[in-house]
Protein backbone atom coordinates (compact mmCIF):
# COMPACT_ATOMS: atom_id res chain seq x y z
CA UNK A 1 0.00 0.00 0.00
CA UNK A 2 1.38 3.59 -1.28
CA UNK A 3 1.60 5.76 1.90
CA UNK A 4 2.79 9.61 0.91
CA UNK A 5 6.10 10.78 2.89
CA UNK A 6 5.45 13.47 5.26
CA UNK A 7 7.95 16.47 5.52
CA UNK A 8 6.73 16.66 9.17
CA UNK A 9 8.76 15.09 12.24
CA UNK A 10 8.35 12.56 13.60
CA UNK A 11 7.80 11.22 17.71
CA UNK A 12 9.95 8.26 19.12
CA UNK A 13 8.04 6.22 21.93
CA UNK A 14 9.44 3.49 23.39
CA UNK A 15 7.36 1.15 25.78
CA UNK A 16 7.73 -2.16 27.89
CA UNK A 17 4.81 -3.94 29.28
CA UNK A 18 4.89 -7.06 31.33
CA UNK A 19 2.63 -9.39 30.31
CA UNK A 20 1.22 -13.02 30.87
CA UNK A 21 3.23 -15.92 28.57
CA UNK A 22 -0.05 -16.55 27.29
CA UNK A 23 -0.45 -13.04 25.62
CA UNK A 24 0.55 -13.37 21.65
CA UNK A 25 3.12 -10.44 20.97
CA UNK A 26 0.73 -9.77 17.71
CA UNK A 27 -2.43 -9.28 20.33
CA UNK A 28 -0.37 -6.10 22.43
CA UNK A 29 0.12 -4.80 18.85
CA UNK A 30 -3.18 -5.06 17.74
CA UNK A 31 -4.37 -3.23 20.67
CA UNK A 32 -1.19 -0.79 20.34
CA UNK A 33 -2.13 0.17 17.00
CA UNK A 34 -5.84 0.55 17.25
CA UNK A 35 -5.33 2.75 20.87
CA UNK A 36 -2.84 4.75 18.64
CA UNK A 37 -4.97 5.70 15.26
CA UNK A 38 -4.01 7.48 12.55
CA UNK A 39 -0.69 9.21 14.17
CA UNK A 40 0.81 5.94 14.77
CA UNK A 41 3.43 5.63 11.20
CA UNK A 42 5.12 2.71 12.34
CA UNK A 43 5.34 0.31 15.04
CA UNK A 44 8.33 -2.68 15.77
CA UNK A 45 8.98 -4.83 18.42
CA UNK A 46 12.48 -4.86 19.26
CA UNK A 47 12.77 -6.74 22.62
CA UNK A 48 11.47 -9.56 24.64
CA UNK A 49 13.12 -10.08 28.01
CA UNK A 50 12.28 -13.11 30.56
CA UNK A 51 13.91 -12.76 34.00
CA UNK A 52 13.36 -13.79 37.71
CA UNK A 53 12.90 -10.01 38.29
CA UNK A 54 9.25 -10.38 36.33
CA UNK A 55 8.13 -13.70 37.83
CA UNK A 56 7.20 -17.01 36.76
CA UNK A 57 4.66 -16.97 33.80
CA UNK A 58 5.76 -13.49 32.21
CA UNK A 59 7.77 -11.84 29.84
CA UNK A 60 8.43 -7.61 28.69
CA UNK A 61 7.83 -7.09 25.65
CA UNK A 62 8.92 -3.66 24.30
CA UNK A 63 7.84 -2.01 21.36
CA UNK A 64 9.05 1.32 19.58
CA UNK A 65 5.96 3.62 18.43
CA UNK A 66 6.95 6.39 15.81
CA UNK A 67 3.72 9.04 15.97
CA UNK A 68 3.84 11.08 12.81
CA UNK A 69 1.02 13.40 11.10
CA UNK A 70 1.12 13.86 7.56
CA UNK A 71 0.09 17.75 7.76
CA UNK A 72 1.22 19.59 10.61
CA UNK A 73 4.00 18.67 13.47
CA UNK A 74 2.45 16.72 16.76
CA UNK A 75 2.22 19.05 20.03
CA UNK A 76 3.68 17.47 23.29
CA UNK A 77 0.42 17.02 24.40
CA UNK A 78 -1.15 15.06 21.46
CA UNK A 79 2.43 12.80 21.82
CA UNK A 80 1.70 12.28 25.43
CA UNK A 81 -2.70 11.57 25.03
CA UNK A 82 -1.58 8.86 22.51
CA UNK A 83 1.26 7.16 24.57
CA UNK A 84 -1.27 7.30 27.31
CA UNK A 85 -4.19 5.81 25.53
CA UNK A 86 -1.91 3.18 24.54
CA UNK A 87 -0.78 2.33 27.76
CA UNK A 88 -3.95 2.66 29.53
CA UNK A 89 -5.42 -0.12 26.85
CA UNK A 90 -2.74 -2.30 26.53
CA UNK A 91 -2.85 -2.48 30.47
CA UNK A 92 -7.03 -3.10 30.25
CA UNK A 93 -6.63 -5.29 27.57
CA UNK A 94 -4.32 -7.74 28.41
CA UNK A 95 -3.49 -7.45 31.59
CA UNK A 96 -0.37 -5.54 31.73
CA UNK A 97 1.95 -3.63 33.42
CA UNK A 98 4.27 -0.52 31.72
CA UNK A 99 7.90 -1.91 32.84
CA UNK A 100 9.71 0.91 34.63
Amino acid sequence: TFRAVSRMPSNDIDLAFVVPESVPAGAVEDTIRSAAGDLLASLRLFDVYRGESLGDGSRSLAYALRLQAADRTLKDTEVAEVRQQVIDAVESTHGASLRG
